[in-house]
């Protein structure tokens, strides 16, 4: 439906991912771009969402592109995106560079998940991180998910068009219910999806052990990539309490966000995850789902009883105890969610973007 009063632009969002067969699938391009795109086509815009390797072939003129983690990995890429880039501005397109972690600084590449759980080199992500440097000075403005991100690219870009636009929970799950809880078992959800997450997952093996041990009617669900003989001896003794899943596709996410009594996000105090989005937080809490969570920036924006913050191993377990003991879902954590942001008004703020760099 095309609302009243709109003035209709054309936006492209455009992925930055190197393989442009799966990039509909990539979590982070579906809340940065995805999620926005379908608010702005309800609000009466003309939205696409394509490749970044199939940016030339859009031959009619684009008012915005926003460019997802833009990145020029060789010589070719570089010398066809820049030609790209600099016609569309030239054509009068506002060109926005969006990203949801700190990948655009070399400086901070020993921090990479990849490379702190050992499965990127060092030189392979400054490398990586450099790529997307080197994009900057070919967009007008910078969206970024946190406040900590707009800080870190203020360092590298014109202050004034850095705008923060923080996640929202997916457009399309806002006709989902959230499910009732399992009345016979108290479910933990973990939920890593990709690997690399060992090391923040290390943080609180051994509370989860010891709440486990204490609950026998307690049970872990896992669902993802985890390294299971990294686990202490003693939580790798309570096997029969542990559930495992695989990672499962975006279209299948959100029913494994939407069970559980209680969801888990830990992460290493590192600056790479203080820049981090409450995503896990958002999601859960808008199926109803508190979360016990490390206190990134982006958390502390969240009140309880949706995140439960916690720094020590005894923080983590006292939190345990205190969910098991409440246990009681509440409505009140989905109001919340759309209380603090909403697909609808980011894709108000990339108009609002727009209109800052043509006025």
């Amino acid at each position: 439906m095309v609302h009243k009063h709109v003035t209709k632009r054309r936006i492209l969002f455009v992925a930055g991912n190197k393989n442009s067969a799966k990039f509909l699938s990539d979590p982070a391009f579906i809340y940065r771009c995805q999620n926005p795109a379908l608010a702005l086509s309800e609000q009466g815009h003309d939205v696409k969402c394509i490749h970044y390797k199939d940016l030339s072939q859009q031959k009619n003129p684009a008012d915005l592109i926003i460019f997802h983690r833009p990145c020029f990995r060789d010589f070719k890429t570089r010398w066809l995106l820049a030609n790209e880039l600099k016609k569309r501005r030239k054509l009068g397109t506002v060109l926005i560079a969006d990203f949801d972690d700190l990948v655009f600084d070399p400086a901070f590449a020993e921090f990479s998940p990849g490379v702190i759980n050992g499965y990127v080199s060092l030189q392979q992500t400054q490398k990586n991180f450099t790529q997307h440097a080197k994009t900057l000075s070919y967009f007008d403005g910078i969206t970024v998910s946190t406040q900590p991100l707009k800080t870190f690219a203020s360092k590298l870009f014109n202050t004034d068009n850095i705008f923060w636009l923080p996640n929202s929970p997916h457009f399309l799950w806002q006709d989902k219910a959230p499910a009732v809880t399992n009345s016979d078992t108290f479910d933990i959800c973990y939920l890593p999806g990709t690997r690399s997450h060992d090391k923040d997952f290390a943080l609180i093996t051994e509370p989860l052990a010891d709440f486990l041990t204490e609950h026998h009617d307690a049970r872990l669900k896992i669902t993802g990539v985890l390294d299971k003989e990294r686990f202490p001896d003693h939580l790798k003794g309570l096997s029969q309490q542990i559930l495992w899943q695989e990672k499962q596709p975006y279209d299948n996410y959100w029913r494994v966000v939407n069970s559980g009594h209680l969801h888990l996000a830990p992460l290493q105090d590192t600056v790479f995850n203080r820049c981090k989005s409450a995503l896990k937080a958002i999601e859960a809490n808008f199926f109803n789902r508190p979360v016990i969570a490390s206190p990134i920036p982006d958390m502390r924006r969240f009140s309880k009883p949706g995140v439960k913050l916690a720094e020590t191993a005894n923080d983590w377990f006292q939190q345990l105890k205190s969910g098991y003991q409440d246990g009681e879902q509440t409505d009140a954590l989905r109001e919340q969610v759309f209380a603090y942001y909403t697909p609808e008004q980011h894709a108000k703020d990339l108009i609002s973007c727009y209109e800052k760099n043509v006025l």
